[in-house]
């Protein structure tokens, strides 16, 4: 009988360049009201350090304190704003190579599910593209005039949580985890990590790529995929950078050339800023 095996995914870090506060942040930009965004957007950035702080200390308790955030926002248009940050947001933020890596596992027989603690209706248009069949994700409390009262439902997906889930989902699925394998960037992930036999950290934090090392763990280091104008920018960097190096070897008699160069790079470097800010929304 062959040996069932799965791979399990994050979502943020892991499979894409983004945070849940950049999710956020898109929903808070578009509020139609005026007075409502400003007062989401204000009290993010209020709140950050003290988000910040909570995240070091338990992602559960981070992940708990900064969905009441979104108390008060429809359920309907938070699943069509969904769509909309990945159309025109995290599809861009894809890093390069995850497609072909999610092919090789799944060639390999691999059941793919993506454990992320965003919320479903931001990973869910994800997994749709990528082809990962299912899905388990932060899941809000709705009240009956179909807002969001900043409660999460219960499991929190995050930490010792997302370990529980998969030990209770391959006992019934059959599934052996010492020949699965799963991905994650952060350590609040290493719980997850340890289930399987075969664990990978991508793009990890200090303490994952040190527990990844003392443990033999692979490590993938991979980038966002970059859109044609960003592409442009590093490759105007890179130049400049280059006029900038050969301009610091030049021979005392070349000063003239020295400013000249040093007022291409500056220009060159200025432009490749304007050209290598990605747009929030395509038109």
């Amino acid at each position: 009988m062959a040996r069932k095996t799965a791979a399990f995914y994050d979502l943020d870090g892991t499979l894409l360049h983004g945070s849940v506060v950049d999710h956020y942040l898109y929903f808070a930009r578009t509020d139609p009201r005026l007075v409502e965004r400003v007062r989401r957007l204000g009290e993010t950035v209020l709140l950050a350090p003290y988000y910040k702080w909570v995240d070091r200390l338990d992602r559960r308790a981070f992940n708990e304190a900064f969905y009441r955030s979104y108390k008060g926002l429809s359920e309907d248009r938070l699943a069509i704003l969904g769509e909309e940050l990945f159309r025109k947001v995290l599809r861009k933020k894809l890093y390069q190579g995850i497609r072909e890596l999610l092919e090789r596992d799944r060639a390999a027989g691999h059941k793919q599910v993506l454990l992320t603690g965003a919320l479903d209706f931001v990973a869910k248009p994800v997994a749709r593209y990528l082809g990962i069949e299912k899905v388990v994700a932060s899941v809000l409390e709705y009240g009956p005039n179909g807002l969001a009262t900043g409660v999460l439902r219960p499991p929190v997906m995050a930490g010792p949580e997302k370990a529980a889930w998969i030990r209770e989902f391959a006992r019934e699925n059959d599934i052996d985890l010492r020949w699965s394998i799963a991905y994650s960037d952060d350590a609040a992930d290493l719980p997850m990590l340890s289930m399987v036999g075969r664990p990978v950290a991508v793009n990890p934090d200090a303490r994952l790529l040190a527990t990844a090392r003392s443990h033999g763990w692979p490590v993938l280091r991979i980038e966002a995929t970059r859109s044609p104008a960003r592409q442009f920018a590093r490759k105007a960097i890179d130049i400049g950078r280059t006029l900038g190096a050969r301009v610091r070897t030049e021979n005392p008699w070349q000063k003239a050339s020295r400013e000249a160069f040093t007022t291409v790079r500056d220009r060159i470097s200025k432009f490749a800023a304007r050209a290598g800010a990605p747009p929030e929304e395509e038109p």
